[in-house]
């Protein structure tokens, strides 16, 4: 029997795991320490919140960090006095408008773009996508004397508009990404059987693009729901304003209810965070899928 013989590696069993070194026991060990911290970083901020609502307002920042004395005085305050379920309702019918408005506009162009040619097409989306080197506050006289102009000052459907308007680049440019990352032999064989364009885009393209539909609502989502500058600007009647700027006016500089402020802020945070829980997977998925081209 030969030297090589005696000294080939035996072929290792499907299905068994190499043994696991020290050092890589102490690597994965240190990563999830590491992890541990970063995500203990990430919720304390929240956990102090929601402690802070439920305390009473003597002992928003004395005692234990887990109070002694619970109290819901903060939300019935928030709830009641302040009324902001009305802004509650303000922001989700904002944010539900924007979404479909947004999405629809960036799916429809992201698809042109994408699969359709035409002169300047290049051009043109570096026109459209441009706006997105320019700060939101640089726009804010200019949008506040166009809706003075019209007469939409004030109102939510001027904030619809505003936020569709500032959306639609950057889901433009999310859209359009995730349309080319798709084969075009699914919508050549759809035209080889006879489908319009338009028959392409809505039963073939679309619900493959379910992913990066959830990526750009999500994206728009937060940003609209957490928006205060033009909120503020735009918006002066209470009744009418979502409910960023109501949190807001909470703060000031001669006293703040902090467990009122904080548990404004709970119920503000409450449907980013479900929203996220509930659509994460499509989150991932969608911010995944346009990283390679098919």
């Amino acid at each position: 029997m030969s030297t090589q013989a005696l000294h080939r590696p035996q072929p290792v069993a499907v299905g068994t795991r190499a043994p696991r070194t020290a050092a890589s026991v102490g690597r994965r060990v240190l990563w999830h320490a590491v992890m541990g911290v970063v995500a203990a970083a990430a919720v304390a901020p929240l956990l102090y919140m929601v402690l802070t609502s439920i305390r009473p307002q003597a002992t928003a920042f004395s005692g234990p960090i887990v109070p002694d004395e619970f109290s819901g005085a903060g939300y019935a305050f928030a709830w009641n006095d302040l009324q902001i379920w009305r802004n509650f309702l303000n922001s989700v019918l904002i944010t539900g408008v924007t979404l479909a408005l947004t999405i629809a506009a960036a799916t429809l162009a992201g698809y042109a773009f994408s699969r359709i040619g035409f002169t300047a097409r290049n051009l043109l989306f570096f026109v459209v996508t441009s706006a997105l080197f320019l700060p939101g506050v640089a726009t804010l006289i200019p949008v506040y004397l166009e809706l003075q102009s019209f007469g939409l000052l004030g109102s939510r459907l001027g904030l619809i508009l505003v936020y569709t308007a500032g959306g639609v680049s950057f889901s433009l440019f999310l859209m359009r990404t995730f349309f080319d990352a798709l084969p075009n032999e699914l919508s050549e064989a759809a035209r080889l059987d006879g489908a319009s364009e338009l028959q392409i885009f809505w039963r073939v393209m679309l619900p493959l693009s379910a992913p990066g539909i959830a990526t750009v609502a999500i994206f728009q989502m937060i940003s609209v729901w957490n928006e205060l500058l033009f909120a503020s600007a735009l918006v002066s009647d209470p009744a009418s304003r979502p409910i960023q700027p109501v949190a807001n006016s909470l703060i000031s500089q001669y006293g703040t209810n902090w467990p009122a402020l904080t548990a404004t802020m709970t119920l503000t945070a409450l449907p980013m965070v479900v929203a996220y829980v509930v659509f994460q997977r499509w989150f991932v998925a969608g911010l995944t899928a346009g990283a390679v081209k098919a």
